[in-house]
């Protein structure tokens, strides 16, 4: 058994590996937010510029997402600081940082890891569409509406909890 944290990684050595335990396709539609944000996450607006932000009609604060999960997610407040942070992504030397969402920063979020044996509610809902037997999935609370707003295909085991839930799937 092979782990990989890395999900770019885990698309690439599960489409050489006899199985897997989240299918590549799977782990491909996970880390592209857009594949799975229209139906389960909050209103949103896709950024491929650093002048659009400006037309975007969401109440500030913002969290301005990456169209493919690197890892560079943050808060912003401003059209000027999200101008910034879109800028400096366009230059960024990866093609895939090009394209930014914007969404209504949450009031709060909750990070729950599940496997396909023990979610329920939108986290069983979100992992069934896409095809994974297990992830770590944020959810946001906007006033007391739940939507997802990110999706960890291949996440760090961080307990004996989690490496027995996924045991157990495996």
């Amino acid at each position: 058994m092979l782990r990989i944290s890395n999900p770019y990684a885990a698309i690439a050595y599960g489409q050489i590996a006899e199985r897997s335990i989240n299918p590549p396709g799977a782990i491909y539609a996970a880390v592209n937010r857009l594949m799975w944000l229209p139906k389960f996450g909050p209103p949103y607006a896709v950024l491929s510029s650093d002048t659009s932000v400006e037309k975007v009609e969401l109440e500030r604060p913002w969290m301005l997402l990456t169209a493919w999960r690197l890892g560079l997610d943050g808060p912003v407040t401003s059209v000027e600081g999200a101008k910034s942070v879109l800028e400096h992504r366009t230059f960024m030397r990866t093609p895939l940082s090009k394209v930014s969402i914007v969404i209504p920063k949450p009031e709060r979020t909750v990070t729950v890891f599940a496997t396909a044996k023990n979610a329920t509610g939108i986290v069983a809902d979100v992992l069934r569409y896409l095809g994974l037997l297990y992830g770590k999935l944020t959810i946001g609370d906007y006033g007391g509406k739940f939507y997802v707003i990110d999706v960890d295909p291949v996440p760090q085991l961080e307990s004996r909890e989690e490496a027995k839930e996924l045991a157990e799937v495996i």
